[in-house]
């Protein structure tokens, strides 16, 4: 009967730990998006200097999201969107054209990373 109880409790903890890191990647994925809106729009506004640092701040907030997500994301996908996060700011530094289309892919992958790391009915059974 303890073995259950304990199996339990295992069980408990890492449901609870799961659901923590959903909820904590859904928050942040949402935050990563607003920001690539952010920067889409300083740009186009003229303001290349803000899209710029808006860029920037951008990497720095992936780098620490990046540091815990790590143990619970597929790293492929967090390498993909640090390849194009680190591009946008080149871009937007050199005021690219290409600047629209990385920051829509980057949104994207975003999106994606937080749909897939949701629990549904349908991943867990």
């Amino acid at each position: 009967m303890t073995r259950v109880k304990i199996s339990c409790v295992i069980l408990a903890v890492m449901v609870g730990i799961s659901a923590f890191f959903a909820v904590l990647i859904n928050r942040k994925c949402n935050d990563f998006i607003d920001r690539t809106d952010d920067i889409w729009e300083l740009y186009v506004s003229g303001d290349h200097e803000g899209a710029c640092d808006k860029a920037k701040e951008f990497e720095e907030k992936w780098e620490d999201f990046r540091k815990y997500s790590s143990m619970m994301v597929d790293s492929e996908k967090l390498t993909e969107i640090d390849r194009i996060s680190a591009r946008v700011i080149y871009l937007a530094e050199g005021d690219s054209e290409e600047l629209h289309a990385e920051l829509m892919e980057l949104r994207h992958m975003v999106e994606a990373l937080k749909k897939g790391e949701m629990p549904a009915v349908s991943s867990v059974l």
